[in-house]
């Protein structure tokens, strides 16, 4: 993030973690991510830039960053949905569908192309603020995720009452499949889901006995360590190039 000195903005990159098919052959998506890039090149988490910004208008400009920088990366990789992850401050803002669909019009990026993922702390800030602004999100052809199901509340009531696409088991879920209560969760959530219609990821996923779990209750896609940790945005241009599954 290149912006007038400051040394929090110009140590932020943007990196993306695969989101593929459960056998793994077929590359769909990206989730972006922050990362702190030090002066000697190595990577950090995003606690780096974060716990550097002053105030509120900071970290507003770096949400915003985040959007157009993703956005742009976006456009290299026409044919991957692009999930960016959304704060429950700058979702909660008035004008936050209006300015987002602007900046998209003004890259260029195609809205059927863009995923948002929102923590529930980002809805029940504001429930009502919350739906007016995934319908008319959607309705432009955005669409939005319920990131890290399985944390916080996670009230079932929300995949019938929220207007939303897709649904993310969190970690702690799929951690935990090798139990049998936390596998008959898994396999409930995902089979409700789908009789909502909604998309199921399960991130987290590390192992070869994971992946074929979640294969079996009926995930749609899946993200983790297994398939590619989050890398460059060059990267992602190898993996396109080499058609994802050749080196698999």
């Amino acid at each position: 993030m290149q912006q007038s000195g400051n040394p929090t903005i110009t140590s932020a990159r943007l990196y993306y973690q695969p989101q593929v098919s459960t056998d793994g052959k077929v590359l769909i998506g990206l989730e972006c991510l922050l990362r702190a890039v030090a002066p000697d090149g190595s990577v950090s988490g995003p606690g780096a830039i974060l716990d550097r910004l002053a105030d509120d208008a900071e970290a507003d400009a770096l949400d915003w960053w985040v959007i157009r920088q993703a956005l742009t990366d976006g456009l290299r990789w026409p044919q991957l949905a692009i999930a960016i992850n959304v704060s429950a401050r700058q979702f909660q803002a008035p004008d936050f569908a209006h300015r987002l669909l602007a900046v998209i019009a003004e890259i260029g990026n195609a809205p059927t192309q863009i995923e948002l993922e929102l923590l529930e702390s980002g809805i029940i800030e504001n429930f009502e603020r919350a739906i007016e602004t995934m319908d008319v999100l959607r309705r432009s052809g955005i669409r939005i995720a319920l990131d890290d199901f399985g944390t916080g509340y996670s009230s079932l009531a929300y995949l019938q009452k929220l207007p939303i696409d897709k649904l993310k088991l969190d970690k702690s879920l799929i951690d935990g499949t090798g139990e049998l209560k936390a596998a008959a969760i898994v396999h409930a959530v995902t089979a409700l889901s789908r009789a909502l219609g909604l998309k199921v990821v399960a991130e987290g996923v590390e192992t070869a006995a994971q992946q074929q779990f979640l294969r079996v209750a009926g995930c749609h896609q899946l993200q983790g360590y297994l398939f590619s940790p989050a890398v460059s945005a060059d990267e992602i241009d190898a993996f396109v190039r080499a058609g994802w599954p050749a080196n698999r």
